[in-house]
């Protein structure tokens, strides 16, 4: 089976601790966490631009996988460092069918679902496409979709699994793994995703 897979890293985000420090010898109060995660602000959900929309379909000559699947739309942003839109990135994006394959059983090639987009000038891209299903066999890890982000600020190579829980309110820089909560609507499931490159 065709298959391209990552390792797996857990990033952890911590609260920074304030410490007053005295001169005069007077007691001082005790250390308290920041009111103020490190991350970005996360952005109010938008929409790309239609250049900057991906409808990925296969590629190294294969033909369009026969395994159905349910509708799925990501809508996007790409921030950088500065927690600014990273407009102008370049990004490929690969996935498996709904049976869990990046091509035919019998070969290497990949893969049914693959394409590229550029973010516009709001960092923002849209995917149109199928949700994937995790690999046909024993102890596979999530279902994911893969991306490698290059912009001239950063690059990033990550994977979208897909979380339950409300996005939180700050966004820390991206890891290995990004989960995005999905929701279903008229046509299949729907979800936002927000990408930081990193900080300086």
């Amino acid at each position: 089976m065709a298959r391209r897979g990552m390792g797996v890293r857990i990033v952890v985000a911590m609260l920074g601790v304030l410490v007053a420090v005295g001169c005069d010898g007077d007691p001082e109060p005790a250390a308290t966490p920041s009111a103020t995660p490190v991350g970005c602000a996360r952005p109010a959900p938008g929409t790309a631009e239609p250049a900057s929309a991906l409808v990925p379909g296969p590629t190294n000559g294969l033909a369009r996988s026969t395994a159905g699947g349910d509708a799925l739309l990501i809508e996007a942003v790409i921030l950088d460092a500065g927690c600014r839109p990273a407009g102008g990135a370049d990004l490929r994006i690969w996935h498996t069918d709904a049976r869990g394959l990046y091509g035919p059983a019998d070969s290497e090639r990949c893969c049914y679902y693959e394409g590229t987009v550029r973010t516009d000038h709001n960092g923002r891209f849209r995917l149109s496409t199928i949700r994937p299903a995790q690999y046909p066999e024993p102890n596979a890890p999530p279902a994911h979709i893969h991306l490698e982000i290059r912009h001239p600020s950063a690059s990033l190579t990550t994977q979208i699994v897909f979380g339950i829980a409300d996005p939180p309110a700050t966004v820390a820089p991206t890891g290995q793994l990004l989960p995005v909560p999905l929701r279903r609507d008229g046509t299949g499931w729907r979800g936002d995703a927000v990408f930081v490159l990193g900080f300086p």
